[in-house]
C-alpha cells in the first residue's frame, strides 16, 4: 500500500485521498447491463463517498449503489486479510487500520442513512418504489423486504392502538398521516461538469451551470441530475 494522507476532519465535501494495499486489485470491475467499467480502488471509495454524501443531503431516499458498496466490502475483507499477518506494533499497521475503520464508518454511515429514511417515509418509499421500471426501482431487495416488514408492523400497532377505537370512517386515512420527504426543500450542489442552460420550476427559469460550481436549488428540480451524477450535493 503506497502511503496515505489522511484527514483528521470528517468534512463532507473532502474525498477520500488514500490507496487500497497493492495485493488488492488496482482495478475493479464494475459490471452493467450494458457494458463493463473499470474502476480503480480510489475511484470506487471517491464513488462510495459522493453517494454518501448525496444520500445525507437529499431529503428523499436515492438509488442504492449495490455495486459500489460490494466492491467496498470485497476490499475491506481483503484488507483486513492483510491486516491480520501483519505487526501490530508496525506503524504502516496503525495507519492502514485508521483507513479500514474510517472506510467502514463510510459503509455503515451511508447504509444508517438509508435506513432511517425507509423508517420515516415507509409508506411513500414502497408506493414509489412500485410503480417504477425495474431498472428505476431505488430499494435493494433486503430494503424492500426491511420496509414492508416494518410499514406492517408499524401500521398493525397503531391499528391495536389507535385506529380500532376511532370512528369507522375515519379507519381508512392511512394517506392522510402519511409523513413524505419534503422534496420542495433546497439543497446546495456542485456542478461535476457542464451542464449548459438548465430549466427550473417547470421552466420558469433557467440557469447556466458550469463544472465546478455551487448552487442553492429547490430539490425536486435536480433530482435527476443527483441521480445521473451530473450534480453532487454538499
Amino acid at each position: 500500500m503506497d502511503s496515505a494522507d489522511f484527514d483528521t476532519e470528517n468534512e463532507p465535501q473532502e474525498t477520500i485521498h488514500s490507496e487500497l494495499p497493492q495485493n488488492v486489485s488496482d482495478n475493479v470491475e464494475q459490471d452493467s447491463d450494458d457494458d463493463e467499467i473499470q474502476m480503480s480502488s480510489r475511484e470506487v471509495l471517491e464513488s462510495l463517498q459522493r453517494a454518501w454524501i448525496n444520500e445525507k443531503f437529499a431529503p428523499d431516499v436515492l438509488p442504492y449503489e449495490e455495486a459500489l458498496v460490494e466492491m467496498v466490502m470485497l476490499q475491506l475483507v481483503h484488507m483486513e486479510e492483510n491486516l491480520a499477518s501483519a505487526n501490530k506494533n508496525d506503524l504502516l499497521y496503525i495507519v492502514h487500520r485508521m483507513e479500514v475503520d474510517r472506510i467502514r464508518y463510510i459503509v455503515a454511515s451511508y447504509l444508517r442513512c438509508r435506513l432511517q429514511k425507509i423508517e420515516t417515509y415507509a409508506a411513500h418509499i414502497l408506493d414509489a418504489d412500485a410503480v417504477r421500471q425495474s431498472r428505476s426501482k431505488r430499494l435493494s431487495d433486503a430494503e424492500r423486504k426491511f420496509a414492508t416488514d416494518y410499514h406492517e408492523s408499524v401500521e398493525n400497532h397503531f391499528y391495536q392502538l389507535v385506529v380500532r377505537h376511532m370512528p369507522q370512517n375515519h379507519q381508512d386515512d392511512e394517506r392522510i398521516r402519511r409523513v413524505v420527504p419534503n422534496v420542495d426543500a433546497h439543497v446546495f450542489a456542485r456542478a461535476r461538469k457542464d451542464l449548459g442552460e438548465y430549466s427550473l420550476g417547470g421552466g420558469e427559469h433557467s440557469i447556466n451551470i458550469k463544472a465546478g460550481s455551487v448552487h442553492l436549488f429547490r430539490y425536486r428540480d435536480i433530482e435527476p441530475l443527483i441521480i445521473e451524477e451530473f450534480l453532487e450535493l454538499i
